[in-house]
């Protein structure tokens, strides 16, 4: 008889004295069977715990067992209520069986080392707390301290520094000196710099980051090539609900979207689709490209508050044998590389681009067109996805169906048919970033009867799992928990196919 085989096992106070009095004899135990009255003594002097369904289960067969045991060997009642706390199921039942078995066993023995092996738990729960705590600062602190880079503020080793980079810098430096490596987080400079790349990599190595269920060990909170910070940081900054949406740099470019478009009165759901596919396919423009879209979109008025806010001149920095190369994949600049075997005419610095697509130059443009290129922040939160909305939008649009994009300014990427189904793109690299996203809430989607979010393929490609991981990280009982997460690719073979009808 072993008392593994009542692990499933749930009853009454009766119940539980009924199997005390068969259990104890099968096992070998010499002592007494307790009564129901000594089992609800014992529940009132807290030796057996109080299961959460009220009734008892195996827990409590083994606490009144052991309970049992050691009366027998002349422990008191209060001594026992200490002791069997700090002890699991597993350890209780060993020593149970060791004593009836009438092997040797030291019930201070095994609470002592119980006890060492929930320290031990417990300071690695309070690591990985630190760990995420960390992540979590880090995320505040890079976009307070971009806040002010953009003011052209310089970043000083000082007092100075937000509060957040500060307290992230000391979190990050104890998980160094915890796992015995050099604190590599006294740096701001340093600990910046490595923000470009994954938190789970060799690049910051820390081996706790590394684990597999260190849930942001793929987000990275600074782009490494426009050098602002990501959409994983933004969402990841905002997680625990006390960092204001107007810090966020995406919040406040559609902010000022959003009030130009307001000053087009009546027209401003078309003004701000209009600006948001410009920016999408035409992120390198020159001055009379410029000049006929705002006069065909009827936008002259913003000419000059859209090259403010949006635009900036190319730099001669970014010229190569003194043009400005044009992606022929996405429309944006490509910027010189450093391997200029490999890439001379330059490679595109848009992500989603450069997964998808070879190096493609589209044209070779003279600068004294006078070039304007949109911001690293507009290139990072609206160029890049964009390639994927208009992907889905244009091969809609192809197949003769109702689409819209940026419907209503905004509420959704692509809309199909009105209100029958919305469509958003998205591409975090993190997965568990992006359902922390979605279940803080799902935006305009929440207006369609059909809500699809669509996963860039080179971010599927990279991670395999990236669907399956977003579904489970998904809450199934708020909005986020009716959306349908599909690839883009798939989404464009659904709408080819008519079946997003047949669901609707």
């Amino acid at each position: 008889m072993s008392v593994e085989n009542l692990r499933q096992w749930r009853g009454t106070a009766e119940s539980l004295a009924a199997q005390l009095r068969r259990t104890i004899p099968e096992l070998g135990l010499s002592v007494a069977p307790p009564t129901v009255r000594t089992i609800r003594l014992w529940r009132s002097k807290r030796l057996l715990t109080q299961s959460p369904s009220r009734d008892f289960a195996f827990r409590q067969i083994l606490e009144a067992l052991a309970t049992a045991v050691l009366l027998m060997k002349g422990w008191t009642l209060a001594a026992i209520g200490e002791l069997l706390p700090s002890l699991p199921d597993d350890v209780i039942a060993a020593q149970v069986s060791a004593e009836a078995a009438g092997r040797p066993v030291s019930w201070v023995g095994a609470a002592e080392s119980a006890m060492r092996t929930a320290r031990v738990a417990s300071h690695r729960r309070n690591l990985e707390d630190a760990a995420e705590e960390a992540v979590v600062l880090l995320a505040q602190g890079i976009l307070r301290q971009y806040d002010r880079v953009l003011n052209d503020e310089i970043v000083r080793q000082d007092d100075g520094l937000p509060s957040e980079l500060q307290a992230a810098m000391c979190r990050f430096g104890r998980l160094y000196i915890e796992e015995g490596t050099e604190d590599r987080a006294a740096c701001v400079h340093d600990v910046l710099d490595r923000a470009r790349y994954a938190l789970g990599t060799d690049a910051w190595g820390i081996a706790l980051l590394q684990k597999t269920t260190f849930r942001f060990a793929q987000a990275v909170l600074i782009d490494p090539i426009f050098k602002v910070p990501t959409p994983d940081c933004s969402t990841i900054a905002n997680m625990a609900g006390s960092f204001g949406e107007d810090n966020l740099l995406e919040f406040r470019f559609h902010t000022r979207l959003r009030e130009a478009a307001e000053r087009c009165g009546r027209l401003r759901d078309q003004a701000y689709t209009a600006i948001r596919e410009l920016l999408g396919r035409r992120s390198l423009i020159t001055e009379r490209e410029f000049a006929s879209w705002l006069v065909d979109n009827r936008l002259t008025p913003l000419q000059q508050s859209l090259l403010e806010e949006f635009f900036q001149p190319v730099p001669e920095l970014w010229l190569i044998d003194g043009r400005a190369n044009r992606c022929g994949n996405c429309g944006s600049l490509m910027r010189p590389h450093f391997d200029k075997e490999r890439f001379p005419d330059g490679r595109c610095p848009i992500r989603q681009c450069t997964g998808k697509y070879p190096p493609l130059v589209g044209e070779r443009l003279d600068p004294m067109l006078g070039l304007h290129v949109a911001k690293p922040q507009i290139l990072m939160y609206w160029t890049g996805p964009a390639i994927d909305e208009l992907a889905i939008y244009d091969d809609a649009r192809r197949g003769g169906l109702e689409a819209e994009l940026y419907p209503e300014t905004d509420l959704c990427d692509v809309a199909i048919g009105g209100r029958v189904l919305g469509i958003d793109a998205k591409s975090f690299s993190s997965p568990v970033s992006l359902a922390l996203r979605l279940n803080r809430g799902i935006g305009g989607l929440v207006n369609y009867r059909r809500r699809i979010v669509a996963i860039g393929d080179e971010l599927i490609d990279l991670n395999p799992d990236f669907i399956a991981t977003l579904r489970s990280c998904l809450d199934k009982r708020g909005d986020s928990g009716t959306l349908e997460i599909m690839s883009v690719s798939s989404v464009i073979d659904m709408l080819r196919s008519g079946k997003h009808a047949q669901k609707a």
